[in-house]
């Protein structure tokens, strides 16, 4: 056995990754359409947990 990479092992990999990430990213925005039942008062707060859960899941990718 070589230390080689796989490159399908790996592109599969990067694949399953690259979805986890899209449905973190959907989930995140997903908060977003409760926005038209909520007072816009309260509209910031959403904003701000959907800003932080996305920086969330960036710094995770960077991290990769």
């Amino acid at each position: 056995m070589t230390d080689a990479p796989n490159p399908g092992a790996v592109a599969a990999r990067l694949r399953a990754d690259a979805e986890d990430v899209e449905m973190e990213v959907e989930e995140a925005l997903g908060r977003l359409e409760a926005l038209p039942d909520l007072p816009v008062t309260e509209h910031v707060a959403v904003f701000e947990g959907v800003q932080q859960r996305l920086s969330e899941i960036l710094s995770n990718v960077d991290d990769a």
